[in-house]
């Protein structure tokens, strides 16, 4: 157990990390949008545990992304994009959506149709998160300035 939860973390870490290589970031953002892909995914994990479902936890996930992208754009002072990006990889939903592609390819057209709702709910629920987080930071952060202010 304890070994397939540091598995999960470092290799969601590590997916984060090179897809911000990939995406050409700055090499000081790299560990902090690891960092990020790494606690999404463990969030997405963790709310798995409870309810069993891949668009509420995916929803979970996108939010604790985007919770984090922004803690993260306000420590390094960079865009948030540079961290959202990475940290969402390890959440969608690559292998779903092949096996909704490969069902359509086999003419098992009920099946894909259903694989594709559920590909089309995922990503949904990890946009809707990644908005949340958004709208709840700029709250904070604005009201934050306005009690710095008086």
């Amino acid at each position: 157990m304890i070994i397939t939860i540091i598995l999960n973390i470092v290799f969601s870490f590590g997916a984060s990390l090179l897809f911000g290589v990939l995406f050409n970031s700055p090499k000081y953002l790299l560990v902090p949008a690891g960092i990020v892909g790494a606690i999404g995914w463990m969030a997405f994990q963790s709310s798995l545990l409870f309810n069993d479902s891949d668009v509420q936890s995916s929803f979970i996930g996108g939010f604790f992304i985007g919770i984090m992208s922004h803690f993260m754009s306000k420590r390094f002072f960079s865009p948030i994009i540079l961290f959202i990006i990475p940290g969402i990889i390890p959440l969608v939903p690559g292998g779903t959506a092949y096996e909704a592609i490969k069902n359509l390819v086999l003419n098992d057209y009920h099946e894909a149709l259903i694989t594709m709702i559920k590909v089309a709910l995922i990503s949904s629920s990890i946009a809707l998160g990644l908005l949340i987080a958004d709208l709840l930071s700029k709250v904070y952060f604005k009201y934050k300035k306005q009690m710095k202010l008086k």
